[in-house]
């Protein structure tokens, strides 16, 4: 019976076999699970990542490469992921990244937002803290890191003078032509802010449906992954002078 439920196991060294349900169709009353992609570098953190994961029947986990294909909702990140890894197997709809950082700072918050991870958790939260960010990520239409940026007037601007430094005088941000049209390039100001498109779209007074074909656009145009690796590198290449000008 356990074959029909579970057709994925993961062992960690020295444990016993995770299994983790893939094609279990939730029966009447069920709530579907919430897919976790564990996919960070460090091993002493992926395992702690297990660890707190495992307390919670909320979530089905997959790490490693198979993750790419799971179709997850979310993916646990610690460092900005390899563009020619993503490319190879071309995620048709890429999952919300959750960033795990060592601590809450305005560093730690720039290497989030550079990865374009969607939401920021420490490496030292709880399981219950764990837990509802994940589900904040899942549920949320904007972007909880760059609301929390954009919030805060202050880590708002070293934020962005940190981004659009970060390339150096090799990578003149004046040498990088905008391919943005002005009304993109006001939708994304918006993205930056971690405004979700229904907001977006009422005030520049567009349906949301169509506040989303420009985020597809945007995303095309720059050749990110989501919204906030889209206005991650937006910043860093200068091309949001107006919300500079306006912090």
């Amino acid at each position: 019976m356990i074959d029909e439920l579970y057709d994925l196991t993961l062992k960690l060294d020295n444990s016993q076999p995770f299994l983790i349900p893939m094609n279990h169709e939730p029966t009447l009353g069920e709530v579907p699970k919430i897919i976790v992609h564990l996919a960070v570098s460090d091993p002493d953190l992926e395992d702690a990542m297990l660890s707190l994961l495992g307390r919670t029947t909320k979530f089905s986990v997959v790490k490693g490469s198979i993750g790419y294909a799971a179709e997850a909702h979310v993916r646990l990140i610690d460092e900005q992921q390899n563009t020619d890894h993503l490319r190879e197997y071309d995620e048709p709809d890429p999952p919300k990244l959750l960033f795990i950082g060592i601590d809450q700072s305005t560093e730690s918050l720039t290497e989030a937002a550079r990865a374009g991870a969607w939401a920021y958790v420490s490496e030292f939260a709880d399981s219950t803290d764990l837990e509802a960010t994940i589900c904040s990520v899942v549920e949320s239409s904007g972007s909880p890191l760059l609301k929390r940026i954009a919030d805060d007037k202050e880590a708002s601007q070293e934020l962005l003078n940190d981004l659009s430094s970060l390339t150096g005088d090799s990578h003149d941000p004046n040498h990088l032509p905008n391919p943005l049209k002005r009304d993109e390039i006001r939708i994304l100001d918006l993205v930056a802010r971690g405004e979700p498109s229904k907001n977006i779209g009422e005030i520049v007074g567009l349906a949301e449906q169509t506040i989303k074909n420009y985020v597809v656009r945007i995303l095309d145009k720059t050749r990110t992954h989501n919204r906030a690796h889209a206005a991650a590198v937006a910043a860093q290449r200068g091309w949001l002078s107006s919300l500079d000008e306006e912090l």
